[in-house]
């Protein structure tokens, strides 16, 4: 089990956002606590209301990414900004995400029945369309040899 990498994401973000009295500052939890979760001698792991909270302090998934990635997932963000752009892209994310729960869903069986390959059909069909979407204002950007502005995410926004 990938605990040490999660030890070490929770130390990393604790040196982040300025040590553990910093941390302690703004957690439910005291240093102590705090070194501990960032210790790999001892057997506590960072709670995740906790994670959540250092994690927002250091305006980025750090440990919440560590703990998907032992359990097998990773973190995708849903918010890029503001503009079409940005939309697509959250569209994209999300129908790929979908996607990808759909064909999970269809492998659990071991098999996949023909209702299940409608859905990934259809699933797989709306990822085309986004995708496709986005190369044409991609394509649009290298005709006319001009970037397209894109207004940064706002903090913590979801």
């Amino acid at each position: 089990m990938p605990i040490p990498a999660i030890k070490t994401a929770t130390k990393d973000v604790i040196q982040r956002i300025g040590g553990y009295e910093a941390a302690a500052s703004i957690t439910r939890v005291g240093k102590s606590s705090l070194n501990d979760y960032g210790n790999r001698n001892s057997p506590l792991i960072v709670p995740v209301d906790v994670a959540i909270v250092l994690d927002c302090c250091a305006q980025h998934p750090i440990i919440l990414s560590a703990m998907a990635h032992a359990e097998g997932y990773a973190l995708v963000p849903i918010h890029f900004g503001e503009g079409h752009i940005p939309k697509d892209m959250a569209d994209f994310t999300d129908k790929a995400s979908q996607a990808i729960q759909r064909g999970f869903e269809a492998l659990e069986d071991r098999k996949v029945d023909v209702h299940e390959a409608h859905e990934l059909v259809r699933c797989m069909g709306d990822v085309i369309r986004v995708a496709e979407h986005i190369r044409g204002s991609m394509g649009k950007i290298i005709s006319e040899n001009k970037p397209c502005l894109v207004d940064a995410p706002v903090a913590g926004a979801a």
